[in-house]
Order: C-alpha cells, then sequence, then structure tokens
C-alpha cells in the first residue's frame, strides 16, 4: 500500500495535537510496511536531517519526504484559510506527477483542499480521506472575536467535509456535528487517538502528593480556558488553599499568575521532559471550550494523572471514574471540581489515577489504532476501486 500523507505539521517542529498524531501514525504505518510520501511545512528547527532523524531506519526506508512551505499572506480576517488554500495548491503542484501513483490520500485538516478539486475534475482516481480532529469550528465559541473567527473557517471546513470522499470522526459529540453538515454515515470513518506504549511505564505507579499537584499543558488560545482558570487559580490564592499548579506551554507574561503556588515552564518540545513533568503532578485540567481527543489527555492518563476536562469533542470517551467532567468551563464548575480533587481522600484519588492507566492501555497505544486506520483504508481503496470500475 502506498499513501499520500498530507500535514500542515509534524511534532516537533510544529506544536499542537494534530502534529503529534501526524508524527506517531506516520511511524506506526512505516512499520506496518506502508510506503508513504509525507508532504509537510517544516517549521522550527527543521531540516531534511532532522525530519529524516524522527525515524528509525526501518521506517526511513518507507518514509519519503515533500516540503512545501506554509504560506503567509496578509494579516487580514480570512488569511488562514487563504494561507491553508494557497498550501494545499502548492502541495498538489509539488505532487501533480505522481499523485496517480498512490492508493490513497490521508489528508489532516485543509491540507487536501486542492487535491479535492482535481479529483472531481478527474485528474486521478484514489480515496481522499480527510481529518479535522475536534472540528473546534463548530463548538462553542468562548468570545464573540473567537465566534467571528469560526464563522469565517466553517463554509470552508464545510465544504472539504462533503467533497472528501471520507471523513475521519472521534466519536463523541463529533459524530453529531459531521453528521449535521450533511455527511452520510457510510463516509465516516471512527477513530480514536492514541500514544506511544512508552507514556505508560509500568514503574510510573500512581500515588497521590501533598500538597495536591495540578497541571496544565497547552497553547495560550482562548478556547483553551485559561482565562477561566486563571479565575478560579486567583481565588484558590486568595483563599490560601494549599496547592501547586503548573503550566507547560508559551503562556504570555501578562496571562501569568505572580504567586508561589503556580509554575510556568514555558513551551517544552522534548516528549521525555514532559513525561517527567507529568509525572510529578495528581491531575491534568483540560478546561477548554472546544477540543477533539486531546493527545495530552492521553499523554497524563498513561502517566497516571487524574483528569478535570469539559465535556466537549470526545473527550467524554476518555473519563470513567478517572476525574471529572464538567459540562462547561464556567468558574463555578470548575472551581468545585478542583476542590474535589484537592478534597478527594488519597486512597479514591489513587483510584482515579490508577483508572486513567487502565483506560489508556485498553484501548489508546498506537498498535491498537493503527490496526483500525489499515481496515478503513482496505475498505476506502476496494470501494473506490469497484466504484471507479
Amino acid at each position: 500500500m502506498k499513501i499520500l500523507f498530507l500535514t500542515d505539521g509534524i511534532f516537533p517542529f510544529q506544536l499542537g495535537g494534530m502534529q503529534k498524531h501526524s508524527l506517531m501514525l506516520i511511524r506506526q504505518l512505516a512499520d506496518r510496511g506502508i510506503d508513504l510520501n509525507v508532504l509537510h511545512c517544516g517549521g522550527l528547527n527543521y531540516s531534511p536531517e532532522a525530519f529524516k532523524s524522527l525515524f528509525s531506519v526501518d521506517q526511513q526506508n518507507r518514509v519519503t519526504e515533500t516540503y512545501v512551505k506554509f504560506p503567509k499572506t496578509d494579516p487580514f480576517p480570512g488569511h488562514y484559510i487563504r494561507e491553508s488554500k494557497t498550501y494545499s495548491k502548492n502541495a498538489y503542484f509539488e505532487l501533480e506527477d505522481i499523485v496517480q501513483s498512490f492508493d490513497l490520500i490521508y489528508a489532516q485538516g485543509f491540507t487536501a483542499w486542492h487535491f479535492i478539486k482535481e479529483k472531481h475534475r478527474k485528474q486521478f482516481n484514489c480515496p481522499i480521506t480527510v481529518n479535522f480532529h475536534g472540528l473546534e469550528v463548530f463548538q462553542t465559541a468562548p468570545s464573540l472575536k473567537v465566534m467571528a473567527e469560526y464563522t469565517l473557517l466553517k463554509n470552508s471546513v464545510k465544504w472539504n467535509l462533503r467533497n472528501a470522499d471520507y471523513v475521519y470522526s472521534f466519536g463523541g459529540q463529533i459524530d453529531a456535528i459531521i453528521s449535521s453538515l450533511g455527511v452520510h454515515a457510510d463516509r465516516i470513518l471512527h477513530q480514536a487517538n492514541g500514544i506511544d506504549e512508552s507514556w505508560c511505564g509500568e514503574n510510573n505507579e500512581p500515588k497521590s502528593r501533598t500538597p495536591r499537584r495540578f497541571i496544565f499543558v497547552g497553547r495560550a488560545e482562548r478556547r483553551k480556558g485559561i482565562e477561566e482558570l486563571n479565575k478560579v487559580l486567583e481565588q484558590l490564592v486568595k483563599q490560601e488553599v494549599n496547592f501547586e499548579f503548573t503550566f507547560i506551554g508559551p503562556i504570555d507574561e501578562k496571562l501569568q499568575i505572580k504567586s508561589n503556588k503556580i509554575i510556568y515552564l514555558g513551551e517544552l518540545r522534548d516528549p521525555l521532559l514532559i513525561k517527567e513533568k507529568l509525572l510529578e503532578h495528581d491531575c491534568l485540567v483540560c478546561p477548554s471550550h472546544a477540543e477533539g481527543m486531546p493527545t495530552v489527555l492521553l499523554e497524563a492518563m498513561a502517566c497516571g494523572l487524574a483528569v478535570v476536562a469539559t465535556n466537549v469533542g470526545a473527550v467524554s470517551r476518555l473519563i470513567d471514574q478517572n476525574g471529572i467532567l464538567i459540562d462547561k468551563p464556567e468558574i463555578k464548575s470548575l472551581t468545585l471540581a478542583l476542590q474535589a480533587i484537592l478534597d478527594m481522600d488519597e486512597e479514591t484519588l489513587t483510584s482515579c489515577k490508577k483508572k486513567s492507566k487502565e483506560i489508556v492501555k485498553k484501548s489508546y497505544f498506537w498498535p491498537q489504532i493503527v490496526d483500525q486506520k489499515l481496515e478503513d483504508f482496505k475498505r476506502c481503496i476496494a470501494e473506490n476501486q469497484t466504484a471507479v470500475k
């Protein structure tokens, strides 16, 4: 099987759950003997040598790289849409001569945009699968500004979903979103996010700490709920509650709370260092207004952390006696959830942390995820061949 893998970022050159997903999926598919041409846009510290170093020797024999710079157009509203459309168009022209040689195109986000258009013009025949992960633009917007940004994106996302051959869903609330956009059920492929088994080392036996230690990992996007979280933390600091909180990610200084209870580690790109820090904590806090199935949630659970998270995207699939699921990232609900973790007796908290590891081990290691992906790919290819005939 020969796959064209389209992505607008690979970890660690670009940060984010989709970028980690791309890297791990490419590695796993290469391990299964799949040949891949990976189209990506580089990023911080990228070079062909650095890209090659992401893969084992055997994987390198299966992975071919195509680099296309992500364009920067203008600072005006809607620039990301214009840039994404241009990126996809440039990618197509870079691969136009060989696109027909692939059995399937797997695309993250908007990357397949121009490929879909060209397939409709019958320039090639292979099936196109599109993965928009969380479809955050169709979830609750945390502010009027973000709502306006989502509005600019919605029609473009909808066009890609309706015109691709197959669409991936994390399940949970995302199934309903995709169906509401007019995508027929037989074109929806169900998936889960995954992590490497190394995150779940057997020696990482969960234990609770005094004071209780919470952690947030992510970018300072408005949808991540940092503003609401900060208001809760400010209250806890003012009330002299005994706790510690760590932020990992590029959090602007103006969003940082001045307290010896709160630590800001900045941006960390080394997975081993992130794992080391997770293992020092009791509970991951993920107060997002919109999500898919966050990679960091799986990583924290594998490290034996309890979870406080909002019921968005497919997050509910990951919460089962291992933490607290709140309906919305409202200050009152988030305060009660953090307080519940603080008040939890050691035995109960340890049980939650062990349950997190069990959930990940049962369903969310990459080999299990890739088994399903390969079955999906075979089905897509077979149905496409039948349709062509």
